[in-house]
């Protein structure tokens, strides 16, 4: 019983380990340790505050990352038909004109088409790099954040 009545009695160092997250929302994370403690003790901890706030943005920007996605295939499909509309026109007035021959674009046409082409492209490798980034948050998820630097991660 005397054992106790000392432990509650031990100087003790408060913690806390405040996080912005998506939406202006916060987390605060607190613990105390013992203030007499030693620096790799107290490390680990802040370490654990750390990954475990990490953890809790990385949920946030899974999220983020999904809707960004949704949305850039909503505008991947878009472009797609803009080019195929596009490019129907292109054949109904050069049929409609009595032109014989192969398609032939004026100078304005070309440029129109390839920015076109080149928006689409773009369009891709938004997508991929946006997969790429979703894949590393999700993996920052499911492994319980990004490690600490004492055991070799981050």
């Amino acid at each position: 019983m005397d054992d106790n009545l000392h432990l509650d009695k031990i100087p003790a160092i408060g913690i806390s380990f405040q996080c912005a997250l998506h939406g202006q929302r916060q987390i605060v994370l607190q613990t105390f340790v013992e203030r007499d403690c030693d620096v790799a003790t107290l490390n680990a901890i802040l370490d654990k505050l750390r990954d475990a706030s990490e953890r809790q943005y990385a949920w946030g920007q899974v999220e983020q990352l999904k809707l960004e996605l949704k949305r850039e295939h909503a505008t991947a499909e878009q472009q797609q038909l803009n080019i195929e509309r596009a490019d129907q026109r292109l054949r109904e007035t050069w049929n409609s004109s009595n032109r014989k021959g192969e398609l032939r674009l004026t100078q304005a046409e070309i440029q129109q088409q390839r920015q076109a082409y080149d928006n689409a492209e773009a369009i891709k490798k938004r997508i991929a790099s946006m997969k790429e980034d979703l894949a590393r948050w999700e993996a920052r998820v499911a492994n319980g954040g990004v490690g600490s630097l004492s055991d070799g991660a981050g």
